[in-house]
């Protein structure tokens, strides 16, 4: 699903250079579950952002789903972020003036679906988050749980093949954190490939494969004897 060929992130020049990521080489199989972990500024929020298509890689390339994203303009990045990659972010990001169903059917707004396709597809997703009580609540009315639920919803809305998550557990008590974890595992039993940056114990014992990130370089990586 994913192949990072000599990524490496420069931000600044000269003096002020900053190297966030330092010739960085990972693959991760489709369908497995795959952990990144390591201290703040190690570079694990660059190495999502590329691999997201947010951000270009200063030199390397990144292969997701077999596309070279480091060869693509920004309106073909968009759509493969559209297309293909599923979002989980510590923070939830949802839209505070829309309500929980708005939010998950947000995605689809750009994708020619008719307004029952996209209502369809938002109901079922959340009732198998168990959410579609609260459809029509906005986030300020949900607890933090609930709106990872809904963020994962969202994130599920246009079937992507790769699910990223940026600390998914990171601002919930260890109760719903666990039941984050399990849709997530769900979600990884059926087919989805996962890449979560994570503190969480928790979340990289359910992985397939766990690294270790410091100063911009893998400095460890780690299989489930399972896996090996």
């Amino acid at each position: 699903m994913i192949v990072a060929k000599n990524i490496t992130k420069v931000y600044g020049k000269f003096e002020t250079e900053i190297r966030a990521l330092d010739n960085i080489n990972l693959s991760v199989e489709t369908a497995s579950f795959v952990a990144v972990r390591g201290p703040s500024g190690s570079g694990k929020s660059t190495l999502l952002s590329i691999l997201s298509c947010l951000e270009k890689p200063t030199s390397g390339t990144a292969l997701i789903d077999g596309v070279d994203i480091s060869l693509l303009n920004d309106l073909e990045l968009a759509k493969i972020r559209r297309d293909k990659i599923g979002f989980v972010f510590q923070n939830y990001n949802l839209i505070p003036t829309l309500t929980a169903a708005e939010n998950v059917s947000l995605p689809m707004m750009f994708n020619r679906k008719s307004a029952k396709e996209i209502r369809n597809r938002a109901d079922k997703l959340l009732k198998m988050v168990d959410m579609h009580n609260r459809s029509r609540h906005k986030p300020s009315e949900l607890s933090g749980g609930e709106q990872q639920r809904v963020a994962i919803a969202r994130a599920l809305v246009n079937e992507p093949v790769l699910i990223i998550g940026d600390e998914p557990t990171g601002n919930l008590d260890s109760k719903t954190g666990a039941m984050i974890m399990n849709y997530l595992q769900e979600l990884n039993s059926n087919g989805c490939t996962m890449l979560v940056v994570t503190h969480d114990p928790e979340i990289s014992a359910l992985a397939n494969k766990v690294i270790q990130i410091k100063d911009g370089q893998i400095v460890s990586s780690s299989q489930h004897k399972e896996d090996v």
